[in-house]
C-alpha cells in the first residue's frame, strides 16, 4: 500500500513539473522571439546583414506574423535589390495596413516592376482620398506619373505635396525638374536658376547638382555637364550613379582622367556586391564589353556567390551572345533562393542555341521554383516581357491571378493585353474572374456578357447578365447596346430597338454602341438607316467577332443562324 501511494506522489509531481513546462513554454517562445529580433536590430545597426537575415528569420520561424522582424527582411530584401522585397512589403502591408506601410510597399513596386507598372499604381490607387493629405503619397504619384510619360500628372502631385509643405524646398526642386522640359523658355530658364539656387543646400545640392548635370548634357552643353558632375563628385552625398554619370561625360570628352576614374569605380564596387551589377551594366552599354568580362572574372571571391555579381555574368554573357559560357557558368552551382533566376537564365540561353525542349522544361521549373512567392513571379514576369516570351508572360499574370487574388492588378493587366491584342476569348476569361470576385462591378458583368454573346458561349448566363444590367441602368448606352444584342439573338430584334431606341440620336453615335445599334437596324431590314452607325463603328477599334457584325449583311445573317 505504501509503495503505491509513492508512485501515486511520484505521478502528482511529474505531473505537476510537466503542467509547469507547458506552460512555461509560450513565455519562453516569446523571450526567444524579442531576443532574435532584438539581435537582428542591432546586426543591421552594424551593416552585418547576414547575421541580421539569420536572426530575423529567427524570429519569424518562432512567429511569423512579428511585424518588426518581417520589416528588417522588407528592408534586407531592399539593400539587396531583392525581388522578394515586395513579398516583404506586402506582409508588413497586410499586418499593419497603415498609409505608411502600404506607401513603402508602392515605392519597392515602382523599382523592382516593369512599365506599367501595375502593383504599384493598384497600391496607390487604393490609398485613394486616405492619402489624398500626404506629401510622401503625391511624390510617389508623381514618381509613377513620370515613368508613365505623364508630365502633367505629375505636375499636379508635385504641386499639391508643395501645397502640403511649403516649407519642404524638396517638392520646389521636383516642380523645378519637371519643368526644364516645358516648352515655355521662361520656365525653363526659372527652373535652372531655382535649381542653381537649390545647389548650395545641405541637403539638396546633390540632388540640385544631379539634374544640372542631366539638363546640360541632354541639351549638348558637356563643358556645363562636366563642371557641375566634377562639384557634385565632391559631396559625401554622390551616389554610384553619379560617379557613371561622370564616367560617361568624361569619356565623351576624352579625358585622359577616363581610364583612371574607370579604375577608382570599378575599386570601389568590387567591395560592395550591390554595385557590381550596375557598374558591368553601364560598361556594357559603353561597348566596353571585353573589358566588363576581364573586370568581372577578376573580382574578389567572395563576390562569385552573391546575387548581384551572378546576373553581372549572365547579362555579360547573353550581351556577347555567348550561349555555350552562359550554359556552362550557370551550371556550376545553385542559386538557393535565387534559384528561380537561374533556371530562367539557363532556358534564355537553351532557346537562343534552338534546343526548344530544353528551353521549356526549365522555364517550367523556374516557376516551378518561384512558388507562390509575388516577387519572384513578378521578377519572372519582368525576363518574360523582356525576352518577348508572351505565352509565358501570360501564363505567369494568370499565376498571380490564381496565387494572389489580392493583386487584381494582374487581372487588369491581362485586360489591357487581351484588349491591345484583340483577343475576345481572353477578355472573356478576365471578366468572369473580375465578376466572380465582384459581383457588384457593372463593367466586368457588362464586358462578361458582351464577350460571351460574340463568342456565342454560355449564353443563357449572358441573356440573364444583360437584361440584370439594362434593368438597373436603362439610361447608360453600352449596357443598353449590350442588352439590345442580347434581344437581337434571341430573334427579338423589334425589343431591342426599342430599349436602345429610348437613347438620345447622339449616345447612339458613339462608336461601341453604334455597331450594334447598325445590326439591329440592318435586321429588322432598315438597311440604309443601318449603314451610317455601321461606317461609323468600322472606323474604331473592333474586336473580331465585332469587325464581322459591322461587315456584309452575309455576315450578319450567318451569326444569328448560329
Amino acid at each position: 500500500m505504501m509503495g503505491k501511494q509513492v508512485l501515486i506522489a511520484g505521478a502528482l509531481v511529474f505531473a505537476a513539473a510537466a503542467g509547469f513546462w507547458f506552460a512555461a513554454r509560450p513565455a519562453y517562445r516569446h523571450h526567444r522571439e524579442v531576443r532574435a529580433v532584438k539581435q537582428a536590430r542591432e546586426f543591421v545597426k552594424r551593416g552585418d546583414w547576414a547575421n541580421a537575415s539569420l536572426t530575423a528569420r529567427r524570429a519569424l520561424e518562432l512567429n511569423s506574423r512579428n511585424l518588426e522582424a518581417c520589416g528588417i527582411m522588407a528592408g534586407l530584401a531592399e539593400v539587396a535589390h531583392a525581388p522578394q522585397v515586395i513579398d516583404w512589403r506586402r506582409r508588413v502591408a497586410d499586418l499593419a495596413p497603415t498609409i505608411e506601410n502600404r506607401l513603402a510597399l508602392a515605392a519597392s513596386a515602382l523599382r523592382i516592376e516593369a512599365p506599367p507598372f501595375p502593383l504599384a499604381a493598384q497600391t496607390l490607387d487604393a490609398l485613394g482620398h486616405d492619402a489624398i493629405g500626404i506629401p510622401v503619397y503625391h511624390v510617389l504619384s508623381a514618381e509613377l506619373a513620370l515613368k508613365l510619360n505623364q508630365p502633367a500628372g505629375a505636375e499636379a502631385h508635385f504641386l499639391e505635396a508643395s501645397r502640403l509643405e511649403p516649407g519642404n524646398e524638396l517638392h520646389r526642386l521636383n516642380l523645378a525638374v519637371l519643368r526644364l522640359r516645358a516648352s515655355n523658355e521662361l520656365q525653363v530658364a526659372e527652373a535652372r536658376a531655382t535649381l542653381e539656387r537649390l545647389r548650395t543646400k545641405a541637403n539638396l545640392g546633390a540632388t540640385a547638382l544631379r539634374w544640372l548635370v542631366s539638363d546640360r548634357w541632354e541639351h549638348g552643353d558637356i563643358e556645363a555637364a562636366r563642371t557641375f558632375s566634377s562639384e557634385l563628385m565632391g559631396l559625401p552625398a554622390a551616389t554610384l550613379d553619379d560617379r557613371l554619370t561622370h564616367l560617361g561625360i568624361l569619356r565623351r570628352i576624352s579625358s585622359s582622367g577616363f581610364e583612371n576614374y574607370l579604375t577608382f569605380v570599378q575599386k570601389s564596387a568590387s567591395t560592395n556586391a550591390g554595385e557590381i551589377y550596375p557598374v558591368s551594366n553601364w560598361m556594357l552599354r559603353n561597348g566596353l564589353v571585353e573589358q566588363s568580362l576581364r573586370w568581372l572574372t577578376n573580382c574578389s571571391p567572395t563576390l562569385l556567390g552573391q546575387l548581384p555579381f551572378r546576373l553581372a555574368l549572365a547579362d555579360n554573357h547573353a550581351y556577347r551572345k555567348d550561349w555555350a559560357a552562359l550554359s556552362s557558368f550557370l551550371e556550376r552551382d545553385q542559386w538557393g533562393e535565387f534559384e528561380f533566376l537561374r533556371l530562367a537564365w539557363l532556358s534564355r540561353a537553351a532557346e537562343e542555341r534552338k534546343e526548344q525542349f530544353a528551353a521549356e522544361a526549365q522555364w517550367r521549373l523556374a516557376v516551378r521554383q518561384a512558388g507562390d512567392g509575388l516577387g519572384p513571379l513578378v521578377s519572372l514576369l519582368k525576363l518574360a516581357t523582356s525576352w518577348g516570351r508572351t505565352p509565358q508572360r501570360e501564363a505567369l499574370l494568370w499565376q498571380i491571378v490564381q496565387r494572389h487574388p489580392v493583386e487584381r492588378w494582374a487581372l487588369k493587366e491581362l485586360d489591357r493585353w487581351y484588349t491591345d491584342e484583340s483577343n475576345t476569348r481572353g477578355l472573356n476569361k478576365v471578366h468572369a474572374v473580375l465578376v466572380a470576385g465582384d459581383s457588384q462591378d457593372l463593367v466586368a458583368k457588362n464586358n462578361l456578357a458582351a464577350t460571351s454573346m460574340l463568342l456565342k458561349i454560355n449564353l443563357p448566363r449572358a441573356h440573364a447578365l444583360a437584361k440584370e444590367i439594362y434593368a438597373n441602368h436603362p439610361e447608360e448606352p453600352v449596357l443598353a447596346s449590350t442588352y439590345g444584342y442580347s434581344l437581337y439573338l434571341q430573334g427579338r430584334t423589334q425589343e431591342g430597338l426599342a430599349a436602345m431606341e429610348k437613347l438620345t440620336p447622339q449616345s447612339l453615335k458613339t462608336p461601341a454602341v453604334a455597331l450594334y445599334y447598325g445590326v439591329l437596324l440592318r435586321a429588322a431590314g432598315r438597311a440604309g438607316e443601318a449603314e451610317p452607325y455601321l461606317a461609323l463603328a468600322r472606323g474604331s477599334r473592333l474586336l473580331p467577332e465585332e469587325r464581322a457584325l459591322a461587315g456584309s449583311g452575309e455576315a450578319i445573317s450567318e451569326s444569328v443562324s448560329q
